[in-house]
């Protein structure tokens, strides 16, 4: 009889035998690959299964062969176990998400994998049929463009739609649209909408694009292709992504013929290809009735459909003669109408008659192809003509003679009186009992001041000081943003009239309009808010031949008005265009991150 110590050795001693035959053959098949499908069309995905047995993690393996015809879009894993006949195995699957890069027959090479190679694996992927839908299909794309054929820095247009039915589609990804020797502009944001298709309504997401091709040749557009992620139920033993799938779809690039600029088109001239370019010229008053000292605005734009607006060029304006001339920056923009980009250029000028004539303003002309017709064609504005009158006093009154004394000696022809308007200001020409009379004054004055001082010793604690402000219209009107342009008016007036003092005293009502500074009283004030060295300095010499030294009188001419408002006329422009800029992009400013 065998005792039980020995029936146990040998139970114990079967089971390591049972446990050494399962090893061998687990270590015969250790590593399998496996795909779900051997045949796909371009855009699907397979998923290549990696079968490692009785392992549980920490496998090592090399994917890098896989990149050369296949992109990795997402991997897995599952473990197992199972018993059959009293025989256990277990086994951790690595699933690959696999997406072709080209057609044809596809090779899944040998991978090392936990120190094992797998077998090679075959795929044919089959080129997908442009534009068609197969019945029943939840999810496809599709890219369109608009030519198959344009010029070097023609527009191209490039729309890519996905369609679907499948709802909750999570972390959507798109092909980045990258092309070399190109300008890419996407239009707007992404559209969504929904559309009908053999009796199926699909939701449509629709991103848009316009291309700029800058060299001749071909130019590749690439695959385009879609990623994204659905929840499934089923994906009971995933634990990466649980409850998801990766979806994808896939479109066909193209690739365009970029043809070079005509030998027909002007060498000297920019090249513009667009659908449509116009040149339109606009004044702000009638140019047939201007007279000298009058300030317009002439402002010109172009508009071309299929540019965009920073690659419209500059024009080239001749002088304008009688006038003063003052340009402002150009205003670029763009938009885009029904898918097509649209690009604008305008420029602007301030003009200020100088001298009385009549004058002919050339024609201004834009060559430009026409990318439909091919053909060169010319945007055009035609010549015109301006007439400038002779400065008259703006209220149309006859100024009375002025009364003089019969023995006094008659004035040399050519001079003029002027009204001195402002207290402050004394005469140009101060006579002999002016002089006595000022020099009285004076002594006067220094007399109190010496009693005053005395005085105010003795009380400098309880009087304080007042400052007397001067006296005048021009300091007495209120300060509102109202009455900058009635002060504006007046100092054209005055520029028109030639009145030197009338000018001072205008210059220094808009100031203090225009900055809203009520404690601007004399052109000191005025000059340091400007900041502008030419304006100060012009002003400076018109005033002097009134206030200044003899050698300074009567040497200024009707150009030193025309040109001092013109200047002043470019500082409020500029000022108002700045002020629109604001406006027009605060509702786009962040918040501050912190409060103050």
């Amino acid at each position: 009889m065998v005792s039980m110590k020995s029936f146990t050795l040998l139970l114990i001693s079967a089971v390591f035998l049972c446990a050494g035959i399962s090893g061998s053959q687990a270590q015969t098949q250790s590593v399998e690959a496996s795909v779900d499908r051997t045949e796909l069309i371009r855009g699907e995905t397979v998923n290549l299964t990696l079968r490692v047995f009785g392992q549980q993690g920490g496998v090592q393996m090399d994917l890098t062969p896989l990149e050369e015809n296949f992109d990795i879009i997402v991997t897995r894993t599952s473990s197992q176990m199972r018993t059959i006949n009293s025989r256990t195995e277990a086994w951790t699957d690595y699933i690959l998400t696999l997406f072709p890069r080209t057609t044809g027959t596809l090779e899944i090479p040998a991978l090392t994998v936990a120190g094992q190679t797998t077998s090679p694996v075959s795929v044919e992927v089959l080129p997908q049929t442009q534009n068609a839908i197969t019945p029943g299909q939840t999810l496809f794309l599709e890219a369109v463009i608009n030519k198959d054929s344009i010029y070097v820095q023609e527009q191209l247009l490039f729309n890519i739609r996905l369609y679907y039915t499948i709802n909750g589609i999570r972390n959507p990804q798109f092909t980045e649209v990258d092309i070399g020797d190109a300008v890419i502009q996407q239009i707007g944001s992404a559209n969504q909408y929904e559309k009908l298709i053999d009796g199926v309504r699909y939701g449509v997401y629709e991103k848009q694009y316009v291309i700029f091709p800058q060299r001749s040749g071909q130019l590749k557009i690439p695959d385009i292709v879609f990623r994204g992620e659905v929840a499934d139920g089923s994906s009971n033993f995933v634990f990466r992504n649980l409850n998801t799938r990766t979806i994808t779809a896939f479109a066909e690039g193209y690739e365009i013929t970029v043809k070079e600029r005509p030998a027909s088109f002007p060498a000297s001239a920019i090249w513009l290809p667009a659908s449509n370019i116009s040149l339109t010229e606009s004044w702000s008053q009638d140019v047939t009735r201007l007279q000298v000292g009058d300030t317009v605005t002439r402002q010109i734009t172009i508009t071309a459909n299929g540019l965009d607006g920073a690659a419209l060029p500059p024009l080239e304006l001749p002088p304008l003669e009688r006038f003063s001339t003052y340009s402002d920056p150009a205003e670029i923009e763009r938009t885009f109408v029904d898918g097509n980009i649209v690009g604008t250029r305008i420029e602007t000028q301030t003009l200020v008659a100088t001298e009385a004539g009549s004058l002919e303003i050339q024609a201004i002309t834009l060559p430009w192809w026409n990318v439909d017709s091919e053909e060169l064609q010319t945007a055009t504005i035609p010549s015109s003509f301006i007439r400038i009158e002779a400065a008259t006093p703006s209220n149309g009154a006859v100024e009375e003679p002025a009364v003089t004394d019969p023995t006094d000696e008659p004035q040399a022809a050519g001079t003029r009186n002027t009204a001195i308007e402002d207290d402050l200001i004394a005469s140009a020409s101060p006579s002999l009992w002016m002089v006595l009379l000022a020099t009285l004054v004076c002594a006067g004055l220094l007399l109190a001041w010496s009693l005053a001082r005395h005085k105010r010793h003795k009380h400098e604690q309880t009087e304080p000081l007042i400052e007397q402000k001067p006296v005048s219209p021009a300091y007495e009107t209120e300060i509102a943003i109202s009455n900058e342009a009635a002060a504006f008016t007046k100092l054209q007036q005055a520029c028109k009239q030639e009145d030197i003092v009338k000018l001072r005293l205008a210059l220094i009502a808009w100031g203090r309009q225009y900055y809203q500074d009520a404690r601007l009283y004399t052109l000191d004030d005025l000059f340091s808010h400007l900041g502008n060295a030419q304006l100060q300095e012009l002003a400076i010499r018109l005033l002097g031949s009134v206030y200044g030294k003899p050698e300074q009188q009567n040497s200024t001419n009707k150009t030193d008005f025309a040109e001092l408002l013109g200047l002043i006329t470019a500082v409020r422009r500029q000022n108002h265009k700045t002020r629109k800029l604001e406006r027009k992009q605060a509702p786009y400013l962040l918040p501050p991150l912190y409060k103050s």
